[in-house]
């Protein structure tokens, strides 16, 4: 009897093992550490060294900085972890490879109490092979965390006819997802069709439903506002920067007009037939669904899509739209298909998902950081540095002559006073950051190497220059 138990639960616990093969496998190094991750590690370092929720700029501890657009649900579990462990990029991840474990295990209930468990077992296998989606989630950038919060909002949001928790539960866990990540806002116009689709076929019972699901997130949201900078005045814009790249001009479908032939990208082809097979997928079993979860999910698959069409093209915009239509992929291949054909094109699919990842797709495995951080520690602990290289600056131990200055300073709208002060204190230090082929050629003789395409650039001379 035991064994016929193990033998029934083997397919989850086969994907399971492949989910930490992938999240474990070079955990500190793959993909390696890069602005956004380090900068968020950064305040989690001095979160775990008692500094409270700040970013160091230039020696002055910001607070609730709202340049991050994440929140506390992400960096107090990195900050805890380097507590014990240290401040190392492995012992960062190891909460963010505990969130890629529950939101692939609350996607795979999702997925089963919708469509079934075999349905649902190919879907998670898609996410798990799926490098976006590990690759991402290794990193502390916010994506992962912010959907298992979604997808645990949806699991009650489905099963909230059992208890006034579960709906309580589903507001406090969709509002969590955007304290994760602030691009999870798009929740709430979400919520706000759903809402409208509903009180159009006059269901009373759902519309109320919506009401405090969305009022309980947008408190739970406001709870957490000051760790988000959101009290600062330059929130707001922070926002349209985020949104529409800072213009006075709002900058509408940015990526169409800027670049529109990196569509015919790899992982945006793979997009577009999972948008093709997940759309089917969700019209075939349109029935199972509350008119509240198709409005919310469909809602949510457009407005990521539209958002990462409205932004740099950085492929983690457009992932929780790719991970919402996969819930729906196997589906649709089964209905275009025959069953063995379908079972086939569902293999070859994970196969090559699964090559990609094995064969580091997607992702840099580059070393150049860590080794120009080793330099700098052991040539130049009494030079006086500016780092705009937080994926270097993060692995240096505390220095009163290594300063951090984040390259989102650039724009002095995004600078608070006490930064503005401090850069004209520091503006004749020398900087260390990247340098492009061009700009080696250009800036020979003021640069000296580190490692890769990191270089310490001296100031001008004289300094500073009119």
């Amino acid at each position: 009897m035991q064994s016929l138990r193990l033998t029934r639960w083997l397919p989850e616990t086969l994907l399971a093992l492949l989910l930490a093969f992938f999240a474990l496998r070079e955990l500190g190094t793959f993909p390696a550490a890069w602005l956004d991750d380090s900068l968020f590690m950064i305040v989690a370092r001095a979160m775990a060294e008692g500094r409270g929720y700040v970013l160091p700029i230039l020696g002055y501890d910001w607070p609730n900085p709202y340049i991050l657009a994440v929140g506390p649900t992400l960096i107090a579990p990195a900050a805890l972890s380097i507590h014990f462990f240290g401040a190392t990029v492995a012992a960062a991840r190891i909460p963010m490879v505990i969130y890629l474990f529950l939101a692939a295990g609350t996607f795979y209930l999702y997925a089963r109490m919708l469509f079934g468990r075999r349905n649902a077992l190919w879907a998670t296998a898609f996410v798990i092979t799926l490098s976006a989606f590990v690759n991402t989630g290794k990193p502390v950038l916010g994506e992962v965390p912010a959907f298992f919060f979604l997808m645990l909002g949806l699991l009650c949001l489905r099963l909230r006819c059992h208890s006034m928790w579960l709906t309580i539960t589903a507001g406090i866990a969709f509002g969590l997802s955007v304290v994760t990540k602030l691009p999870y806002g798009l929740l709430f116009p979400a919520l706000a069709v759903a809402a409208i689709i509903v009180a159009w076929k006059r269901q009373w019972y759902e519309l109320r439903t919506i009401v405090v699901i969305g009022t309980i997130a947008l408190l739970t949201l406001l709870a957490c506002a000051p760790f988000l900078g959101a009290l600062e005045p330059g929130f707001f814009r922070e926002i349209n920067i985020f949104v529409f790249g800072g213009g006075d001009d709002l900058v509408l479908m940015n990526l169409l007009r800027r670049d529109p032939l990196q569509l015919l990208r790899v992982p945006y082809l793979h997009y577009s037939l999972f948008f093709i097979l997940g759309g089917v997928g969700f019209f075939r079993t349109r029935k199972e669904f509350s008119r509240t979860e198709a409005a919310t999910i469909g809602t949510l698959i457009v407005l990521f899509a539209l958002y990462f069409l409205n932004g740099a093209g950085w492929y983690r915009q457009l992932l929780p739209s790719t991970l919402l239509l996969t819930l729906a992929v196997p589906s649709g291949i089964f209905m275009l298909t025959k069953k063995r054909l379908g079972i086939a094109f569902l293999v070859i699919i994970l196969a090559l998902q699964g090559w990609w990842q094995l064969t580091y797709g997607g992702s840099s495995r580059s070393a150049e950081a860590e080794d120009a951080a080793k330099i700098v520690s052991e040539r130049f602990r009494d030079t006086d540095l500016v780092f705009l290289a937080p994926d270097i600056f993060f692995r240096l131990d505390n220095n009163p002559h290594w300063l951090y200055q984040s390259s989102e300073m650039e724009q002095s709208a995004r600078r608070p006073t006490e930064v503005r002060q401090r850069m004209e204190e520091t503006q004749c230090w020398p900087v260390v950051n990247k340098v492009t082929a061009e700009q080696q050629k250009e800036w020979a003789e003021i640069l000296t190497p580190l490692s890769g395409r990191f270089f310490i650039i001296a100031p001008p001379s004289p300094c500073p220059q009119p």
